[in-house]
C-alpha cells in the first residue's frame, strides 16, 4: 500500500478517536453546562419505555425519569448534586432506578434530602422506600460517615401530588410544571429564559396536547420531532449571560 494512503487511513482513525465516533460531538457533564444556561442531557439508562434525562438549568439540576441502571450510567458526582428527580410514574420500569438514586446520592456526599415529585402515590412510595433503607441507613452512617449527615439519606415529597396540572419546582427563573393523565402518568413543561421543553411519556398524550408554546418536545410516536430516548445534549438556551 502507498506511504500516502497509509497515512491517510491513520489520519481518518484519528480523528475518529478524537470525535469520540459520534461525528464530532463531545460528551457534555453537567459542570460544562453554565449557570445560566438551559441544557437537556442523555441519560444513559434512558429507554423508549422508561425514559430518563437530566435538565441542567440556572444553576440546578432535575433529573426525569429513574429507569433500572442509573447507577452505573451516571456519575456519583453527579446524583449527590440533584436539585429534585421527577417521575413519569409509579410503574416498575419508570421506578426501579429511585433506591439507586437515594442511596448512591447519598454515598457520593449528597449534603441533604432529595425532594421527589411525581404522580399520585408518590409520597406513599418515598415513605416505603425511606422506611425500607432505615437499618441500612443506620449501619452506613456508623461504618463509614457519608459527610451529609443521617437525614440526607431520606428523601422528601414535591408539592403537587394528584393535581392534574400544578407547578412542582419553581426557583422564580426555572418553573416545572407537572401535567398528570387519570392513568397515572405524568408528563412536565420545564421553563427557563423564555424557553420549554415538553417531556412526555409514552402513552401519554396531554403534556403535548394541552401546550400552546413553541418548545423542545420529547414524546413517542411517529409524529413525534423528538423521540425518546434523547441521544445528544440539547441546549436551548446557551452562552446566557446570568448579569442582570
Amino acid at each position: 500500500m502507498p506511504r500516502a494512503s497509509v497515512l491517510a487511513i491513520l489520519v481518518s482513525i484519528l480523528l475518529a478517536a478524537c470525535s469520540g465516533g459520534q461525528g464530532g460531538s463531545r460528551q457534555v457533564s453537567p459542570d460544562d453546562v453554565r449557570s445560566a444556561d438551559f441544557a437537556l442531557l442523555p441519560c444513559a439508562a434512558s429507554s423508549e419505555d422508561a425514559p430518563c434525562l437530566l435538565v441542567v438549568a440556572g444553576g440546578k439540576r432535575v433529573l426525569f425519569g429513574t429507569p433500572s441502571g442509573l447507577r452505573k450510567s451516571m456519575p456519583g458526582d453527579t446524583l449527590a448534586s440533584l436539585d429534585a428527580v421527577l417521575l413519569f410514574s409509579l410503574q416498575g420500569p419508570d421506578l426501579e432506578g429511585l433506591d439507586e438514586v437515594r442511596n448512591a446520592g447519598w454515598t457520593a456526599g449528597r449534603e441533604g434530602p432529595l425532594a421527589v415529585g411525581g404522580p399520585s402515590g408518590t409520597r406513599e412510595v418515598i415513605a416505603a422506600l425511606n422506611k425500607a433503607y432505615e437499618l441500612s441507613d443506620a449501619q452506613i452512617f456508623v461504618e463509614t460517615s457519608p459527610k451529609g449527615g443521617f437525614g440526607a439519606a431520606l428523601l422528601g415529597v414535591l408539592p403537587g401530588e394528584g393535581d392534574a396540572k400544578t407547578d412542582v419546582f419553581n426557583t422564580g427563573d426555572l418553573v416545572v410544571t407537572k401535567i398528570e393523565a387519570s392513568d397515572g402518568r405524568a408528563g412536565y413543561w420545564v421553563d427557563y429564559g423564555g424557553e420549554r421543553a415538553v417531556l412526555q411519556p409514552c402513552g401519554m398524550t396531554l403534556a403535548v396536547k394541552f401546550n400552546e408554546l413553541d418548545a423542545f418536545t420529547l414524546a413517542c410516536g411517529e409524529e413525534a420531532p423528538n423521540a425518546w430516548p434523547l441521544q445528544d445534549v440539547q441546549y436551548l438556551v446557551q452562552d446566557a449571560s446570568a448579569a442582570p
